[in-house]
């Protein structure tokens, strides 16, 4: 992963780790989401399913619809890993992702934040 990639997991880490002390629901799910284009760009795809999937059921708590402008920004990063899993893997994986509570989500997004 390039260091740009790589500098931007570790921000998007602490960014989850100070949403958690805070409790910051929407400010985890834009840091899950950041996560998940950077797995994007390790071809993590099951793990990029999980978070994408993680991501979105937080916004769902808080009431937070995305526009189609912020949901387009995923774009990219799912053209890449997407193709990778057949459908069934890559729906199970997306909805692992959304029962994860936020505690869960954050600890599982912290496993491997950026590669390490």
């Amino acid at each position: 992963m390039c260091g740009a990639h790589e500098r931007a997991a570790q921000l998007f880490d602490e960014s989850l780790a100070l949403s958690r002390q805070l409790g910051d629901k929407l400010v985890a799910a834009e840091a899950l989401e950041g996560l998940a284009c950077s797995a994007s760009a390790r071809g993590e795809a099951e793990r990029v399913a999980r978070l994408f999937g993680a991501a979105e059921a937080l916004r769902e708590v808080v009431g937070y619809r995305q526009e189609p402008r912020e949901h387009a920004l995923r774009k990219p990063y799912l053209a890449v890993v997407r193709p990778q899993l057949a459908e069934a893997k890559w729906e199970a994986a997306w909805t692992e992702g959304r029962r994860l509570g936020f505690e869960e989500a954050i600890a599982y997004a912290l496993e491997k934040a950026w590669g390490g």
